[in-house]
């Protein structure tokens, strides 16, 4: 398999003292997996939950012991309504054995490409320069907000 150049901006939102650090990647190219292999093998911080890239960090895997909060989160969940075939998209935070996956798209901005060719086709001299965007947010994954809410207890 050949290599790709890849380049990936990142920032540190918040360190924290039981391991872990949020941070925001920003991948300026588009390859597959670049932000897991970039966490792994160039910062030599795998994501949590990343088993592919990861792996040697989760094998000796601690989860953080369950805090009052974690509990209080776990007593609602138990009361909450069961998603058919037995889904559970509640689990996987950091104080579980296996976490899954902590890689979330919060944000992405795209050219608005239907205002574009509305644009293009009423006039030849449409400047593309002010094309305008649309920007999609999304809040964390339920099992990421709890991982959230664990290290700020």
């Amino acid at each position: 398999m050949s290599s790709q150049h890849a380049i990936t901006e990142y920032r540190v939102i918040e360190p924290s003292w039981h391991g872990y650090t949020w941070l925001e990647l920003s991948p300026l190219t588009g390859r597959k997996h670049q932000l897991r292999v970039h966490c792994a093998e160039v910062l030599g911080t795998p994501i949590v939950g990343d088993y592919k890239y990861g792996w040697q960090s989760h094998r000796n895997w601690k989860h953080l012991p369950s805090s009052k909060l974690e509990s209080n989160m776990n007593e609602k969940l138990s009361k909450g309504k069961t998603l058919p075939f037995g889904l559970d998209l509640e689990s996987g935070s950091i104080s579980e054995k296996h976490p899954r996956l902590h890689l979330h798209c919060r944000e992405m901005v795209l050219p608005n490409v239907s205002m574009t060719l509305q644009h293009t086709q009423l006039s030849s001299e449409c400047d593309l320069t002010k094309i305008e965007s649309l920007k999609f947010v999304a809040p964390l994954p339920s099992h990421m907000q709890r991982s959230w809410d664990i290290l700020h207890s």
